[in-house]
């Protein structure tokens, strides 16, 4: 097993972002079984959010991989940490919208659940990151 804790958060971070894609695949497949899967509001202009929210859980954790290749400062290592918290809270809120939904996804709850617990690994590992200046 590789013990490098920058190994260890590329390939968290890695799969973060698949988990993030396999969630956005499972709402677009309900069209194969004839489920609407457009909002309710929409009108055919993605909103501004939408594209907030692609950049921060998609676009984020892309940088994240290519800078631990490239900075090991403490002060980086802390962001990393703040970071995955900062993830880590987003993900449970979500994992905790989900049961206010009048019927359960039994795809995307068990998904989230994983993505959640990813995301706890990415908090251990960057704080150890973090701790050991040397790695």
């Amino acid at each position: 097993m590789n013990t490098n804790p920058a190994f260890r958060l590329i390939v968290l971070w890695t799969l973060i972002i698949i988990g993030m894609i396999l969630h956005f695949n499972y709402h677009v497949s309900e069209i194969f079984y004839g489920i609407d899967v457009a909002r309710p509001e929409a009108n055919g202009v993605v909103p501004a959010g939408a594209h907030i929210i692609k950049n921060v859980f998609y676009h984020i954790p892309l940088l994240i991989i290519i800078s631990i290749l490239y900075f090991t400062g403490k002060w980086y290592k802390l962001a990393l940490f703040l970071i995955g918290l900062a993830f880590t809270v987003s993900h449970a809120m979500h994992l905790a919208g989900e049961f206010k939904h009048p019927t359960y996804d039994l795809s995307q709850i068990p998904l989230l659940v994983i993505v959640l617990f990813v995301s706890l690994l990415i908090n251990k590992a960057s704080w150890d990151y973090y701790k050991n200046t040397n790695a």
